[in-house]
């Protein structure tokens, strides 16, 4: 009897140190919004749809600290910034979703960006380095499927074990999405079949 009563007393107890040793999930805040720090440059003249993808919304990054979860968003800025980033290198951008085309509309080629990684690293101590790092892979096809650029642009940003995780995220994209800016321009293929296109 009084073995129950112990159970009964300590069981909260025990239920209560188990939930804080299980750790926490939390998900960081990253309301997408467009960079517009692009360089200034010549479009080059080819009407491309940008496809967003059911992955590419659900792309988030994920790291562990004393036993919790952090949680970074990153598909809805990603989203955001592809056709706003299209725009600053091809002259005209449709946009597109999973793969379909808006009615009436037809492209010369078709731009797909994927987060193929996101991490973070935290230092052991609170004014350590810490690394964010984005990995985003765009493919341009033709009109038909065919590849004609691949590409996995890597983005990075560094702050200490103190520094917000969408702060560090949103500085690692803007580096993904300049060097991704400088990548497709300069990038020999698109510019080949850019002047296929010519009549």
């Amino acid at each position: 009897m009084s073995n129950n009563k112990s159970y009964r007393r300590f069981a909260p107890i025990s239920a209560l140190l188990l939930l804080l040793m299980a750790g926490c999930t939390h998900m960081t805040k990253q309301a997408p919004r467009a960079f517009t720090g692009y360089m200034v440059q010549q479009k080059l003249p080819l009407k491309v749809g940008v496809n967003i993808t059911g992955e590419l919304l659900k792309a988030k990054g994920e790291y562990h600290l004393q036993g919790d979860v952090w949680i970074t968003p990153i598909g809805g800025s990603m989203a955001t910034n592809a056709p706003v980033l299209a725009r600053q290198v091809f002259a005209d951008v449709v946009e597109m979703s999973n793969g379909r085309l808006p009615a009436n509309q037809s492209v010369a080629a078709i731009l797909t960006p994927r987060v193929a990684y996101i991490t973070r690293t935290v230092a052991a101590t609170r004014g350590g380095e810490s690394i964010m790092d984005i990995k985003v892979e765009w493919t341009l096809a033709d009109s038909k499927g065919n590849t004609i650029w691949v590409n996995t642009i890597d983005g990075r940003s560094i702050g200490t074990r103190g520094s917000l995780t969408e702060d560090l995220a949103w500085e690692a994209l803007e580096n993904v999405l300049l060097k991704s800016q400088t990548a497709i321009s300069s990038a020999q293929a698109i510019r080949h079949f850019v002047q296929r296109q010519s009549p």
